[in-house]
């Protein structure tokens, strides 16, 4: 074969990406000068070219819902699910409730004006009169960071010590010369 290129490009390929691999091994093929590599690659290309093209999967239809989709419907259906959800709301309510009163709670006077908590409590209870959803989000990531503390702990415990570097060596004076 002369010239695999024009070879390849006679054929009717169907599959844009297989014809593209066949253009892609003729361009090396040509790209070789005359010899054991050169006839190496054409019987290669010739041999990917007659291959049986892979079948893929069929795709399911685009309208078809994902089993996930359908066992989501189905614990949205029962009765179970909007118990748990009821029960996790009105859990949530009442801990951001404990949590609200936390923040209004007076701050002992003695403590100073710039005491990291009494500038905290100030700053919760202006968010509090500002922006009463946004503190409900705020106390509900802080909680969250609370209960990933304990892991994180945990985690860095398990990491083993790193070696200790060598004290830095001493220098001593030159002995001075009479």
């Amino acid at each position: 074969m002369d010239d695999p290129i024009a070879w390849v490009q006679a054929r009717a390929e169907a599959d844009p990406v297989r014809r593209r691999v066949l253009e892609a091994l003729a361009r090396r093929a040509c790209a070789q000068a005359p010899g054991p590599l050169r006839e190496r690659l054409v019987a290669r290309l010739v041999q990917r070219a007659e291959a049986e093209p892979i079948a893929l999967p069929a795709r399911p239809a685009a309208n078809a819902p994902s089993p996930l989709t359908e066992l989501l419907a189905q614990l949205q259906a029962g009765p179970e699910l909007r118990n748990v959800q009821i029960h996790r709301r009105t859990w949530s309510a009442l801990r951001l409730t404990r949590r609200l009163a936390e923040v209004s709670a007076p701050v002992p006077e003695h403590l100073g004006p710039l005491n990291s908590q009494v500038l905290v409590a100030r700053a919760l209870q202006q968010l509090q009169a500002l922006a009463p959803g946004y503190l409900q989000r705020l106390l509900t990531q802080l909680d969250a960071l609370a209960a990933l503390a304990p892991l994180q702990a945990a985690a860095e415990a398990e990491k083993p010590a790193r070696p200790a570097s060598r004290p830095a060596a001493k220098k001593t004076p030159a002995p001075r010369k009479r």
